[in-house]
């Protein structure tokens, strides 16, 4: 029994006429007849009665008419929800993000992605790019607001929202807290503080060429896992810091933030998602980061006028 069965019954049975059910349904009506016949047979129940002139339900065709109204709408609710998924406006999507690079824009963006798609369940978590990177490639997570892909994370793929200017974080009464500017090469005697590397390995090793390419190592006397930790060690005196723009969000009293000369290069924010799996709900949010949060976050950066 298939579901056209049960339509062209339904036809007849509301009709209660072959010719007028095969003319709404646009077939022939002796194909109609047929296949009312073989649905009879593979039921084993009369389901209407007919002669020449007339056409009626029998008892079990009253209960076949009620039944089948049931069976098809929940095939077209079920034909419908599949649709829904597969255009990513249903279903469920995992999201990472870290704090401060992200505090600026993923209010915004959840609020909207929640508004264009309010039946896919949205659960996000904080993690930082190394705890991404494995839960991405364990399938525990399905895209994430990180840094750039190291080389050896294959099956990535990623966009990337923004570029963060690097700046220096001096500890209160530091010699060079007067300055707007800090040149890098100055910092070469100084102590730092900087996120570990088994946390942000990407934002480790960027600082570190940064230091070397103006002639020195960076002598690094402690390394924390949280970035509020880091503001804290230096706000104590434990060093100075190298951190992405947006952490001035998360500011520890006392301590100043400087740019830095030459301007280093800058660090991107990627949205990052696997990419033998796009389903549905992560290509509906790639194209909400792309077509909506970037150029959001283009226009807020450009210089006013």
């Amino acid at each position: 029994m298939e579901l056209r069965h049960l339509r062209y019954f339904r036809a007849v049975a509301t009709a209660l006429s072959f010719s007028r059910a095969a003319e709404a349904l646009r077939i022939a009506q002796p194909a109609l007849s047929r296949q009312i016949a073989n649905l009879e047979l593979e039921l084993g129940v009369v389901l209407l009665n007919r002669d020449r002139h007339n056409v009626s339900l029998t008892p079990a065709g009253q209960s076949f008419l009620r039944e089948s109204g049931l069976l098809l709408s929940h095939a077209a609710a079920a034909a419908e929800k599949a649709q829904r998924i597969a255009r990513g406006e249903a279903g469920e999507l995992t999201l990472a993000f870290m704090t401060a690079p992200t505090f600026a824009f993923l209010p915004a963006l959840v609020r909207e992605y929640r508004r264009l798609y309010p039946e896919v369940t949205l659960k996000i978590t904080e993690m930082n790019p190394n705890h991404q990177l494995k839960a991405l490639a364990d399938g525990n997570l399905d895209i994430g607001f990180t840094r750039p892909l190291p080389p050896r994370a294959e099956g990535l793929r990623a966009q990337v929202v923004l570029r963060e200017d690097l700046l220096a974080v001096l500890p209160p009464g530091h010699l060079f807290q007067g300055r707007v500017r800090m040149r890098i090469a100055d910092l070469s005697s100084e102590r730092f503080v900087l996120l570990a590397r088994e946390e942000a390995t990407v934002l480790f090793d960027h600082i570190v060429a940064m230091c070397r390419e103006h002639g020195f190592s960076p002598a690094i006397t402690n390394t924390p896992l949280q970035m509020s930790t880091l503001l804290s060690m230096v706000a104590a005196g434990e060093g100075i810091g190298i951190v992405p723009e947006p952490v001035r969000q998360l500011a520890n009293p006392g301590v100043t933030f400087h740019r830095l000369s030459p301007k280093p290069t800058p660090i991107p924010l990627i949205l990052a998602w696997r990419s033998a799996e796009e389903m549905p709900t992560v290509r509906a949010m790639i194209t909400l980061v792309r077509e909506w949060l970037v150029p959001r976050i283009r226009t807020q950066r450009e210089p006013q006028t």
